[in-house]
């Protein structure tokens, strides 16, 4: 895709003209399903959780990734450990509670004792005696690649992921100004949705709909000031424009809070959308930034974990709670008339009768989605 095709405002996009949907089976069929679980999740960069949520040593949180579990920990020297949950000894699962603290800094197994160290180390096997086979230095858990980046921890399980600079190259730098490492949980929201997870990254990246389905967040960031600005590899997006000056996405248009950390300039008129491939919704404000952590829970199955991210001294303060509580409300009214929507297409992309969709102007993004599905997958472009 031409970098004149994403700076090119207005309502039409030629680029997407003539192309048209994925078949209905990417949305239903069980094993393109498990073949993206293989070929994006188990493979690409993901995002996991915030550091934040394990700030120090013993703390954890389980995060599950297809048939996958995960243990993410902070380690002894106060590092991210991302360890499988998979006892060494006869496989049984290590941890099943979300999250938590391990109290004595040690992953017991509560079957037969095993008891690793917060590193993945084996440190303890009762009655198991070094030699004939068993070495506790071969029994480490597994671990998954960590990477921490503003804030936000990213994990792969692949043997040898690409690297995330790669993967992740349009973030580099991208978002500096928002000091997003800084910025802490002001609240958290789980919907679960009964739809495939492209099509909660498809809504995100496109406001064709937004006239009819989202009034009011027309009203606030007209759809014709939609401007993509990158649109390479994994990382996908671009910004609208607020209308009042100063304003932010609340239900009443005014901030929630004084711009972030070092935003400054055009930054303080656009709410960005940026698709992090395949699993992370980012919408930086200039007064907060939303995020989206998708896990998908079966072809037609999702769980949609939304984030508000203050400044700490806004989330403390009293009196900024109303103001804070005004883009909680718009956003979930927002994502609610979302979720509808993509529940629907859901139910319409089974029936027979659908066979391929096609695109507006509009919709050019997408099209870029598609494509780095098939890509991903190594499927042909359908005909």
């Amino acid at each position: 895709m031409s970098d004149q095709s994403f700076k090119k405002r207005g309502v039409d996009y030629p680029f997407a003209r003539g192309h048209r949907t994925l078949p209905g089976k990417y949305y239903h069929d069980a094993g393109i399903y498990d073949e993206e679980l293989e070929k994006i999740f188990y493979k690409f960069w993901i995002l996991a959780c915030r550091a934040e949520e394990i700030p120090e040593p013993g703390d954890f949180k389980t995060i599950q990734v297809g048939d996958e579990s995960l243990i993410l920990t902070r380690n002894s020297g106060g590092n991210i450990e991302a360890l499988f949950n998979v006892c060494s000894h006869r496989g049984t699962q290590l941890c099943v509670e979300p999250k938590g603290t391990f109290k004595t800094k040690t992953i017991q197994c509560p079957y037969h004792a095993w008891t690793y160290g917060l590193d993945g180390k084996l440190i303890g096997a009762p009655l198991m005696n070094e030699g004939e086979g068993f070495s506790k230095e071969d029994c480490a858990l597994p671990k998954a690649h960590v990477h921490n980046w503003e804030g936000f921890v990213f994990v792969s399980l692949a043997e040898e992921p690409e690297l995330f600079e790669v993967q992740m190259e349009a973030l580099m730098g991208k978002f500096s100004e928002w000091g997003m490492a800084d910025l802490r949980i002001a609240r958290h929201i789980e919907y679960k949705l009964d739809c495939n997870w492209k099509l909660i990254l498809q809504n995100y990246q496109e406001c064709y709909h937004c006239p009819g389905v989202h009034p009011l967040l027309s009203e606030l960031t007209p759809f014709q000031s939609a401007q993509h600005d990158f649109s390479k590899g994994a990382v996908i997006g671009g910004f609208m424009d607020i209308t009042k000056e100063r304003g932010s996405m609340t239900m009443d248009g005014e901030a929630a809070a004084p711009p972030v950390c070092d935003v400054a300039g055009d930054d303080l008129q656009r709410v960005y959308y940026y698709s992090v491939f395949p699993n992370m919704l980012l919408t930086p404000h200039p007064d907060f930034v939303l995020f989206h952590h998708i896990v998908p829970k079966g072809p037609g199955s999702i769980s949609n974990h939304c984030y508000w991210l203050f400044d700490p001294k806004v989330i403390s303060d009293e009196k900024a709670q109303e103001r804070i509580q005004s883009a909680i409300d718009f956003w979930d009214m927002t994502n609610r008339q979302d979720w509808q929507v993509c529940e629907q297409m859901q139910v319409g992309t089974k029936s027979k009768r659908f066979t391929r969709g096609y695109y507006s102007g509009q919709e050019d993004i997408l099209v870029a989605l598609d494509k780095e599905v098939l890509k991903a997958l190594g499927h042909d472009d359908p005909k």
